[in-house]
């Protein structure tokens, strides 16, 4: 099979229409197979199924003549070199975290997560009509990669301690486990940040080796028994405050589609990210729940002055890697900052605003 993947009419497999009468001439109808690597396992809350979900939208807007098979982070060796398989035409599709590739700049960095950056919602404003598509087209276009949103991992959580968060002080010297931007920040402010797969995270505990740790949110957590370790759970997360889940699409095989099938991925791509978005806010909230009433969690949240010494490290150090990027990345870096200022202005006014009108001391209708 050659690099567009394309079945040719020869292979195609006969329908039962098309054998009703020899009379009439048969319309072969030539199907392009392509495949999806899913970053996520099959036991990760949300997110196969989300693969699932967009692959089934292609295959139906399509009506058969694009099919996607939806494989597991390790079906086609490291999931680390996936980014660089679909850029080669090795695999047509990835759903996964721009994050990932964080080792080849800061850019690749900002269309997942930034400390005390944006909102799911905020990052989709700046993507689709604040000029964030074009800036994320340019940077993957170079690998020969086309990005697409296709889903978030939602709001996380600052993480599970075995005591409140009261001050500073309650925070130096734990050993912590956390990941990407957040260790610089940590250590910084005298945490003892440790990186290691979630594997990883029950026998460190138990061996003595972790203090604290943070992983996603309530629902993936609770999969993962996170619980069963430390009794308090914190929030807010400042540095993954959303986890911006894209479709990579391999570009020559993109471009190379009808433009029919070029929308209908693309549609597809915005239908998921929606979906996705409500389906992970649903599980959180159920998860919750469930944290909170029968594992009798405590959750708790961190201290104002705390976050305001955090968001003055993680300023000082978003400033300093913007200064050692390249030109490219720090013309992301800017337009990532230029739109979350417009938009925060607005989100404040009118979301901010509600929010702090909703938790005044009135008493509301509740449930029958």
């Amino acid at each position: 099979m050659d690099r567009r993947q394309f079945v040719s009419a020869a292979g195609a497999i006969p329908t039962a229409g098309s054998l009703i009468s020899l009379s009439k001439p048969a319309i072969a109808r030539s199907t392009i197979r392509w495949q999806m690597v899913s970053r996520w396992p099959e036991e990760f809350p949300d997110q196969m199924a989300s693969g699932r979900r967009l692959a089934e939208r292609i295959d139906q807007m399509s009506g058969g003549r694009l099919s996607v098979e939806v494989l597991g982070p390790r079906d086609l060796g490291d999931y680390r070199d996936t980014f660089d398989k679909v850029a080669s035409g090795e695999i047509a599709m990835s759903r996964s975290l721009s994050y990932d590739w964080r080792d080849r700049g800061l850019a690749f960095e900002m269309f997942t997560v930034v400390p005390l950056g944006m909102t799911e919602t905020e990052r989709t404003i700046w993507i689709q009509d604040l000029g964030g598509q074009a800036l994320w087209d340019d940077l993957f276009g170079a690998f020969g990669v086309k990005p697409f949103l296709a889903g978030s991992l939602g709001p996380q959580s600052f993480g599970w301690f075995g005591e409140p968060i009261r001050s500073l002080d309650d925070l130096r010297g734990l050993r912590y486990r956390t990941t990407g931007i957040n260790v610089p920040i940590m250590r910084e402010l005298g945490v003892s940040p440790v990186s290691m797969s979630r594997s990883e995270i029950g026998p460190s505990f138990e061996a003595g080796d972790l203090d604290a740790f943070e992983l996603v949110g309530p629902a993936v957590d609770l999969a993962y028994d996170l619980h069963l370790f430390l009794p308090h759970y914190i929030f807010p997360s400042f540095h993954q405050t959303a986890g911006s889940i894209q479709l990579i699409v391999n570009r020559e095989l993109y471009e190379g589609l009808p433009g029919d099938l070029q929308a209908i991925v693309a549609n597809a791509a915005q239908a998921e990210h929606l979906a996705n978005l409500t389906r992970v806010h649903a599980s959180n909230i159920a998860a919750l729940r469930v944290l909170r009433e029968q594992h009798s969690v405590t959750i708790g949240t961190v201290p104002d002055d705390v976050l305001t010494r955090i968001g003055e490290v993680a300023s000082n150090i978003l400033s300093a890697s913007r200064d050692e990027a390249t030109s490219e990345h720090q013309r992301v870096f800017d337009s990532f900052i230029d739109a979350r200022a417009r938009i925060r202005e607005w989100i404040e006014l009118s979301e901010g605003n509600f929010m702090r009108s909703r938790a005044l001391p009135f008493n509301y209708p509740s449930a029958g």
